[in-house]
Parts: C-alpha cells; structure tokens; sequence
C-alpha cells in the first residue's frame, strides 16, 4: 500500500452458529481498530476524539451473518505495523490481529 492512499481496514464478525447471538455493547462504540508500532506503541487509534453514545446496546447476529466495519487511517507513515481489530462486546469480546507494511 502507497502512504498517499492511506490505509483501509475492513473486518467481519461472523456468526458461524446455528443460532442468532445478542451482542450486549455497553455504549455506542461497537469496535475499534488500533495501530502499533514494531515495539507496540500505539501509533493510531480509530476511536480517539471521537465522541459515542452512553447507551448501552444490544445487537442481534443471525446465523451466518456477519457485522461489517470500515475505517480508514489517513495519516500513516511508511513502516512495519500490527493493526488490532476488536469488537467491543461485553459477552462475546472478539480481537484479531494482522501485521502491514505501508510503503
């Protein structure tokens, strides 16, 4: 990835059972997606500055649907990262992690 497209992250939650799963999100903010250095330094955080809701959520997965984000970084800078994902429920908290390059 060329640094004057910025960085894109797109992920899915997944439900893969036979039943539909009631996520409890305690406020507006249902993910996030942080960006660490190659000494784990917290370089970007999608959330920061951003203001959520109090509100505590719950959000319905059927089986074999999936929740869908897209965020974009704007401002990397050529390096070595780890991108953390995390889905930001209180009964069913998943994180997933992936080393990038931006060139």
């Amino acid at each position: 990835m060329k640094v004057e497209d910025g960085v894109r992250f797109a992920f899915a939650v997944t439900n893969d059972g036979a039943r539909k799963l009631e996520l409890l999100v305690p406020d507006g903010r249902t993910h996030d997606v942080v960006v660490l250095d190659t000494l784990g330094r917290e370089v970007w955080r999608w959330s920061e500055g951003r203001l959520f809701t109090q509100a505590v959520q719950a959000k319905v997965v059927r089986a074999s649907d999936s929740l869908r984000f897209i965020e974009a970084w704007r401002d990397a800078q050529p390096g070595s990262y780890v991108a953390v994902a995390t889905l930001a429920s209180r009964n069913y908290p998943v994180e997933q992690r992936v080393a990038f390059t931006v060139r």
